[in-house]
């Protein structure tokens, strides 16, 4: 049924259509966050299977450092003055 599903002309076809839909400008765009979005489903992957193990090590206590605020999304500390955070890159009020 399958057969031949992915032929190079078919691929042709396929990123033809991909360019009209998006267009030469935003293609840059998408394929980021295409990759932005398998990174963190590997990141997900792998802390849930490190989080299915059992951990005999005691956590390890790290410095707080004094940051300039925290992400209202994900909470992660933001450096003085930043604009985007840059674990989930959500915008920062100023």
């Amino acid at each position: 049924m399958f057969e031949g599903l992915l032929q190079p002309t078919h691929l042709i076809i396929i990123l033809v259509i991909i360019l009209i839909v998006f267009g030469a400008g935003k293609l840059p765009e998408v394929g980021g966050g295409l990759g932005r979005s398998i990174t963190e489903f590997r990141k997900g992957v792998h802390e849930t299977s490190s989080d299915d193990e059992p951990v005999d090590r005691a956590p390890v206590a790290t410095p707080v450092q004094a940051t300039g605020s925290v992400c209202s999304v994900c909470g992660a500390s933001l450096p003085p003055g930043a604009k985007f955070c840059a674990s989930c890159g959500t915008k920062q009020a100023a």
